[in-house]
């Protein structure tokens, strides 16, 4: 399980290491940035790992805005530091149950459910997948040589093999 989230991160720190300063927070018109797909995904993990700990998982407890979204090579300090504390959770139990709290209006309003650690490691690593997906053909239309096999999902490359 650790794996796959340890191979989502050293990817997305790949796809921002090939990039300018300028490339990682360029905003097209009417879109977002790279860099705010890496923060948002960054979130993600610091969510499940936070809620290992805890035993409670919020993703909706985000901070827009940060050092994240402007400073590529904080970003990269950050998702190398994301990946150790993955790479970390081996020795944990994944079994641990948590709760995941998920806001499911615009008034606020949540929902709490049950899980496990696994579980939702598994759906933040999946959920970055689609997030990589987005930000490789950001980086393709600014010029980045991107690796063909970036943004796929582990079941697309494997039926692909």
């Amino acid at each position: 399980m650790t794996e796959c989230a340890a191979t989502q991160l050293h990817e997305l720190r790949e796809l921002v290491g090939i990039l300018t300063d300028a490339q990682y927070v360029h905003r097209p018109q009417g879109a977002s940035s790279i860099a705010s797909h890496v923060r948002h995904c960054v979130d993600h993990y610091t969510a499940i790992l936070d809620g290992v700990d805890t035993g409670t998982v919020e993703y909706d407890r985000r901070v827009r805005g940060t050092a994240l979204e402007t400073d590529r090579s904080f970003a990269l300090a950050r998702l190398a530091e994301v990946r150790s504390q993955v790479c970390g959770l081996a020795a944990r139990s994944l079994d641990r149950p948590v709760e995941v709290i998920s806001v499911v209006d615009s008034d606020g309003s949540v929902a709490r459910t049950r899980s496990t650690a696994s579980r939702e490691l598994l759906f933040v690593s999946h959920h970055a997948v689609h997030h990589v997906a987005v930000m490789v053909p950001m980086a393709r239309t600014l010029g980045v040589n991107v690796p063909a096999q970036f943004g796929y999902a582990p079941a697309t490359l494997a039926s692909l093999r």
